[in-house]
């Protein structure tokens, strides 16, 4: 492990000290290097290495003349002892992350400094969903029903017990990632397999599937928008904060999101519905702090909890700040401080991630409209980002998407409008791989 230290000011010795665990997804650390640092010139980072260089995020957190400490980690256990380490010398007062993959290490070291933060046992929870569907059948949140897979021989009597058609989900996982609607016995045995042999940065070491009662989430009718929203939701200082509904996207490529709006379209009492409901799966949970991702399935029984993230969605904070210049991953900040919001969103616009899916298949980027054209044509948008340039190969291991941009219009009807035509435009074309 390396370090980097950077001499503590009179002025930096009297703010709180935040510890920031990056290396893998979630906000972009140069963007929640800027927010914390709005709660404390003293910031530190433990970056984890095993998932890429360092060395920008310790160009970013320099540039920012933060007082603390820049530190690199092997791994998820070295990143615990590497804190403890860190808090030895400089005394720590919250820890953050804003990464599905980091929970672990951030709840292990609040709990073992006694600082706020959600128990490492509300965490497994958490990122488990076969120990979420336990929790919240012997709590009476309503969910969809499901049976557990360790191996083929679980196979038969889950297709019994559930039926067809059905969702096929590993425990631990994001990003959609190896998700699939199983419409018979083959089906099945054939995603499992496949599950199984798959290796990528989504998907965490648990050695469990599920089968789960199909909910249809992929239209809400010809609206153009899927039949579930998220709960966005902060958790401090004991209480929990639902700061809005955010809608998604019709699904037109299986279970790979294809975006997300905020604030929802729905009415006030869907609205409700959804967050009583995300209400009571944190609660069930256990989580008492920072963000929470909660997605809900809208059925005509009712709402129903997909799952529960103890993290913020990937793109929430930047949907935050476009829709109401509201600076989410700061408050989730203050939340590891033991700090209430002082702040809640006021929206003024609409903001949407689109996400463009690769379609099932083996594919090879032939063209695509080069990002700074996109961005002089279309003055709403607030960044595209391709995950592949020409000629480079399209590959499902590494992402589900072709390519991400996010825009800003008045309206969320009006944003998925507009979202037709940049889409459009981003120009990639396709050929089949060799």
């Amino acid at each position: 492990m390396t370090s980097h230290t950077a001499r503590p000011s009179a002025e930096a010795a009297e703010q709180p000290h935040l510890l920031l665990i990056s290396g893998v997804g979630g906000h972009a650390p140069a963007k929640a290097l800027d927010s914390l640092s709005r709660i404390s010139t003293t910031v530190s980072v433990v970056h984890i290495s095993a998932w890429g260089d360092p060395e920008p995020v310790r160009a970013d957190w320099a540039a920012r003349g933060l007082s603390g400490e820049f530190r690199t980690a092997a791994d998820l256990d070295d990143a615990v002892a590497v804190g403890l380490d860190l808090n030895e010398r400089l005394p720590l007062s919250g820890i953050v992350t804003y990464s599905e993959l980091l929970l672990r290490p951030q709840a292990e070291l609040a709990e073992r400094l006694g600082l706020p933060g959600n128990t490492p046992q509300a965490v497994a929870v958490a990122q488990s969903k076969s120990r979420q569907r336990r929790v919240f059948a012997e709590k009476g949140v309503p969910s969809p029903g499901f049976a557990e897979l360790h191996g083929e021989e679980d196979l038969a009597a889950a297709a019994r017990r559930i039926g067809f058609p059905a969702v096929f989900k590993p425990s631990l996982g994001a990003g959609s990632q190896s998700v699939r609607l199983v419409r018979t016995y083959e089906e099945l045995l054939e995603a499992y397999r496949a599950g199984r042999a798959t290796v990528s940065a989504f998907l965490q070491s648990e050695d469990v599937f599920l089968l789960e009662e199909r909910l249809e989430l992929e239209a809400d009718g010809e609206t153009g928008w899927a039949s579930y929203c998220s709960v966005e939701s902060l958790l401090a200082a004991g209480e929990r904060h639902h700061l809005v509904v955010s809608d998604r996207l019709a699904l037109h490529h299986g279970y790979a999101e294809e975006g997300a709006s905020m604030p929802s379209r729905l009415d006030p009492a869907a609205q409700a519905a959804a967050v009583d409901c995300a209400d009571r799966a944190i609660a069930a949970i256990g989580l008492t702090t920072g963000a929470v991702h909660t997605e809900i399935a809208l059925t005509p029984a009712g709402a129903r909890v997909i799952e529960v993230n103890a993290r913020a969605g990937g793109p929430m904070p930047v949907l935050f700040e476009v829709s109401a210049g509201y600076d989410y991953a700061a408050q989730i900040g203050r939340s590891a401080l033991g700090l209430a919001p002082d702040a809640r969103p006021e929206f003024g616009r609409a903001a949407l991630l689109r996400m463009v899916p690769i379609p099932e298949g083996d594919w090879r980027v032939a063209a695509q409209t080069p990002t700074p054209e996109l961005l002089a044509s279309f003055p709403e948008l607030v960044y595209v980002a391709p995950r592949f340039g020409p000629g480079q190969p399209a590959v499902r291991e590494r992402t589900l998407h072709l390519a991400t941009f996010m825009l800003s219009a008045p309206t969320p009807d009006a944003a998925r409008e507009r979202s037709h035509l940049i889409e459009r435009a981003l120009g990639i074309e396709l050929e089949p791989a060799a």
